[in-house]
């Protein structure tokens, strides 16, 4: 699954798309510290009032939103083998409408008994389609490519938190004293989510059962029992950890001294990587591996590999593990690399690397940045001295 795969379902939830069509929700309010259902309500979206149907969308669109492998995970099942996870077959038989109130109930229950989450909270499920064309040959004049449609049918859970009133001070004009207004309804928080998931997940325009798509609360924070106690699912790692595993890798074999420029070809080749992925549409996800990583850092001037494949096997544990391009390489479209220290913090794009030195004079360090125009400090622009 890419960000495009992910952007294709999260662009169909809003109001009054004839491609989306949601059926049951149901609502599940939890009183936490006693782990216990206080209500339950269960409704067909289309017969809720327009404010209601837009709070659930926007909150069911969040659960798609955010980086992959930060914020939103596709995820095997454990143990999987010829589909035997109970939790696989479950969620699949919940696809079906005759099946879906009973066994949400029973994914309710596996929420409420493994949740740690403080305060109140709302569990909500949702049952859908979204009509997407079918892949075919395209034609010379491109008709008809949206007349033929298939129906991915999802369902997803989400828990928020419940927000508790505030106390708060009124005047009463009737008996002309002040008295504390304590408002008796929660609000539910349908902007944050704590926990999400779609089932099942969206891989090159078809349907993927085997995997199944989670939303963390917080970026590289993924609710570990969650994944394996309600989805049954093993989690493999997140972008933020394979970016510093593949940097150990390169401070092993590179030294922790390393020029700019290096880095910056060694950004640009696993760039290429990607961005050739994409343009050619593969369906595989843009990856690199041990022997990639070597021609890399061969042509980004690291003439001494030798111990690459050591200090791939301590940092990995396995000479066969393939780091994904998108989650080891900054954004190119912007200025995602920070040079710091004590004195200064900077952040500049991949590219521009190579305009940076750090250089010595005089027994004082230096960092000469190569710039086309002045730099300007609020408001000023900067006076030109020689150096």
């Amino acid at each position: 699954m890419n960000k495009n795969d992910v952007a294709s379902i999260r662009k169909e939830f809003k109001m009054d798309n004839t491609k989306l069509k949601l059926a049951q929700v149901v609502s599940i309010y939890v009183k936490g510290d006693l782990k216990q259902i206080i209500g339950t309500e269960k409704e067909y979206f289309e017969r809720m009032d327009a404010q209601k149907q837009d709070l659930y969308l926007k909150n069911f669109k969040k659960l798609l939103t955010g980086p992959l492998d930060a914020k939103v995970f596709e995820l095997e099942f454990s143990d999987n083998k010829l589909g035997q996870n109970p939790t696989q077959r479950a969620l699949i038989e919940t696809l079906r409408p005759d099946h879906f109130a009973e066994r949400i109930e029973e994914i309710a229950l596996r929420i409420i008994e493994n949740s740690h989450y403080e305060g109140d909270f709302m569990i909500t499920f949702l049952r859908g389609e979204v009509y997407k064309p079918a892949k075919k040959e395209r034609t010379a004049d491109e008709s008809g490519l949206d007349d033929v449609v298939f129906s991915f049918e999802f369902l997803m859970g989400s828990i928020n938190p419940v927000t508790l009133p505030k106390t708060a001070l009124k005047f009463d004009f009737e008996d002309r004293v002040f008295k504390a207004d304590i408002p008796m309804d929660v609000t539910i928080n349908l902007s944050a989510p704590l926990d999400g998931f779609m089932f099942p997940a969206w891989n090159d325009d078809s349907a993927d059962v085997n995997k199944v798509v989670y939303y963390a609360n917080k970026a590289n924070t993924p609710n570990l029992e969650f994944l394996a106690q309600v989805l049954g699912c093993d989690f493999q790692t997140t972008a933020q950890t394979e970016k510093e595993q593949f940097l150990e890798i390169v401070q092993e074999v590179a030294g922790r001294e390393i020029e700019p420029e290096k880095i910056a070809s060694i950004y640009e080749s696993v760039n290429t990587i990607l961005t050739r992925n994409e343009e050619e549409e593969s369906p595989d996800i843009a990856s690199v591996g041990l022997k990639d990583m070597e021609k890399i850092l061969q042509a980004s001037g690291v003439e001494n590999t030798q111990g690459l494949e050591t200090a791939f096997m301590k940092v990995t544990g396995t000479e066969k593990y393939e780091f994904k391009a998108s989650n080891i390489v900054p954004n190119f479209k912007g200025k995602s690399v920070k040079i710091e220290n004590n004195t200064v913090s900077i952040s500049i794009s991949p590219q521009d690397l190579r305009n940076i030195k750090q250089v010595k004079k005089d027994g004082k360090r230096y960092l000469l940045i190569e710039i086309d125009e002045a730099a300007n400090l609020e408001g000023f622009e900067l006076s030109t001295e020689a150096f």
